[in-house]
């Protein structure tokens, strides 16, 4: 828009100067014509007219004489200045190249009127520019308004997980966009609500057989002597469907936690929830003969957070502290707060990782490890869920690992 005024103001300057300038001209043109038609010398054109009253009445000044140099002379209009005044000077010879003339017009009336038009040009202009500006202003808020809302909405998707973006108060022709998005997040929670069935459906009927076969194989290892092959045999199989047992739990749990991501998120205090899990897995580590201490900067921290994902990173990262942490060692949780997060760490004392794996893989464990290799990726499925971020690396002392969580505060802390 402000082109296309810059355009028209220009253009329509452009006309007027042109219009203007090209009238005066032809006026000094037919004028000149006018002149060598029917004068041949200034003593002729004097003695038919008045002089001193064409001066003041005429807008021309009008010198005929011979040519000196008596070479044809094309008409010519230059612009000349006197006493701060502005002139067009004609000079055309005439009579054969004889007779010279010299047809003097002012033009200082019309140049003021062409300055005074550029002025007001310019300031329409800058009154356009500032209107388009202004009024450009406010109809991006209109328009970046609803896309604000659905920004906002998108933004906290995690927070308000997979619910349908409220429509009300957005303009109609967001409401398009709106449906559409409300049917893909629709789909999605069918699509994951199918996956949780199929999980936990298929762990379910997974469990019934495993438990028949563990049990035979138990009766029959009780007909067995302790050195006997088959006796060894049959406590490899049992140890083999405790394995799958541990598998079909990690599936059954990673079908909860899909289904978790639906959770509404609560306003608590997450200081007081860790405190009261704390008392428990203090009593856990003394019934495995380790020592766990927790410490919290802060009295409270309280935000809105789903308490089930939450837990579910929280246990693995301290069930795994202690179940690596060797016997009579020590296993630690602290808070601490940096300018952007707010940082839950838990330390163990066990051998370290391996920081060149990634442990959040699924079925990724160390060769310690007896579990499935499931609980790192849930886990780390539950913080994509929540908007928090989770590592896990060597401490730099070097006598075991630190697991983190971190909460950042532009999203937890400032928002509701």
């Amino acid at each position: 828009m402000i082109a296309m005024l810059i355009v028209v103001l220009v253009s329509l300057s452009t006309y007027f100067y042109a219009s203007t300038i090209g009238h005066i001209k032809k006026e000094l043109k037919v004028e000149a014509k006018n002149i060598t038609l029917n004068y041949s010398v200034e003593n002729e054109y004097n003695s038919k007219h008045d002089i001193s009253l064409l001066n003041r009445l005429s807008p021309y000044k009008i010198k005929i004489s011979k040519n000196p140099t008596k070479k044809h002379l094309d008409l010519i209009i230059t612009p000349i200045q006197k006493n701060k005044r502005e002139f067009y000077l004609l000079k055309m010879s005439f009579l054969n190249d004889k007779m010279l003339l010299e047809l003097e017009r002012d033009i200082t009336q019309e140049t003021e009127y062409i300055t005074t038009m550029y002025y007001i040009v310019t300031f329409i202009l800058i009154i356009g520019i500032l209107f388009i500006i202004y009024y450009s202003s406010l109809l991006s808020k209109k328009i970046m308004s609803p896309l604000e809302t659905l920004t906002y909405q998108f933004t906290n998707m995690h927070e308000n997980l997979l619910h349908e973006i409220k429509t009300k108060g957005l303009p109609s022709e967001f409401e398009t966009l709106a449906d559409s998005v409300n049917l893909l997040i629709t789909k999605v929670r069918t699509s994951i609500k199918y996956r949780q069935e199929l999980y936990i459906g298929t762990a379910h009927e997974l469990k019934t057989p495993l438990a028949v076969m563990r049990l035979k194989n138990q009766i029959t290892l009780m007909k067995y002597k302790k050195h006997d092959n088959v006796r060894e045999a049959l406590e490899q199989n049992i140890e083999s469907i405790d394995t799958l047992n541990a598998m079909i739990h990690n599936l059954l749990e990673f079908g909860r936690a899909e289904g978790a991501q639906f959770e509404q998120p609560e306003r608590l205090n997450l200081i007081r929830l860790m405190a009261n899990k704390c008392e428990e897995y203090e009593l856990l580590a003394h019934s495995q003969e380790r020592d766990f201490i927790y410490h919290f900067d802060i009295p409270h921290f309280r935000i809105n957070v789903q308490p089930l994902l939450f837990m579910q990173i929280f246990q693995n990262f301290i069930q795994n502290a202690l179940k690596f942490t060797p016997k009579g060692g020590l296993v630690s949780l602290d808070t601490r707060m940096d300018p952007d997060n707010f940082i839950i760490e838990i330390k163990d004392e066990g051998e370290g990782i391996d920081e060149s794996k990634d442990l959040f893989a699924p079925f990724q464990r160390s060769v310690e490890s007896t579990g499935a290799g499931l609980g790192l990726f849930l886990a780390k499925n539950a913080a994509e869920s929540m908007g928090v971020i989770i590592d896990i690396k060597n401490r730099k002392d070097g006598k075991g690992a630190v697991a983190s969580i971190a909460f950042p505060l532009n999203r937890f802390l400032l928002k509701d």
